[in-house]
């Protein structure tokens, strides 16, 4: 039996569709509604049920069901009170992040290096603050050294299939970087005639 793999939900559609234009319209639907499908997502995971989401909210359930609904709109018709309340309702800290994909892949590793940065920091002061409480530095301890073993396994993954693509050059000699010595020119010391010895 032959398996098909399909890298998105989109090229899996346009399969079953026998419709290649049917990918570009779920790539479409999915984009319209990552927010809202974004917020179930993180509702489901906590474990929490609409009316939680209401109650928090100050309103009726019927409204979460609304918002939720991929089939009532999409996200341009999300208000902004609405998606603001629902995070809260989540316990979530909400920030917007302005993601251009024309930017070269190196750029966007780059900042996303920086915003690790600054959570990493974020948790060092929290460690600091908290520094009397053994059990809690020493789990914030342990999750740094998870975030170096986990970034390194990956890097190494990634270096590896690199290397399988492509023809990674040998490295060139390096220059030596010390100063050069001129080498002294040894003295010519004159033959001394030995004695002759008479019988």
């Amino acid at each position: 039996m032959n398996t098909t793999r399909f890298k998105t939900v989109a090229e899996a559609a346009a399969h079953l569709a026998e419709d290649p234009h049917v990918a570009k319209r779920v790539e479409n639907e999915i984009s319209r509604n990552a927010v809202v499908t974004a917020l179930l997502e993180m509702r489901v995971a906590k474990g929490l049920t609409q009316e939680d989401i209401a109650n928090s909210m100050g309103c009726d359930a019927s409204k979460i069901s609304r918002i939720e609904s991929i089939e009532s709109g999409n996200d341009r018709q999300l208000k902004w009170t609405d998606i603001v309340g629902y995070a809260a309702a989540l316990k979530l800290q909400m920030s917007i992040l302005f993601d251009d994909e024309s930017l070269p892949a190196a750029a966007r590793i780059k900042q996303c290096v920086f915003q690790i940065d600054n959570d990493l920091k974020r948790l060092a002061g929290l460690a600091k603050s908290l520094g009397g409480d053994d059990e809690i530095s020493r789990g914030i301890d342990r999750f740094y050294k998870q975030v170096l073993f986990n970034f390194l396994m990956r890097f190494s993954e990634h270096h590896e299939q690199l290397r399988a693509i492509i023809n990674v050059p040998a490295k060139a000699p390096q220059p030596c970087l010390t100063e050069s010595v001129p080498q002294r020119t040894p003295e010519l010391v004159p033959e001394t005639t030995q004695p002759t010895v008479k019988d």
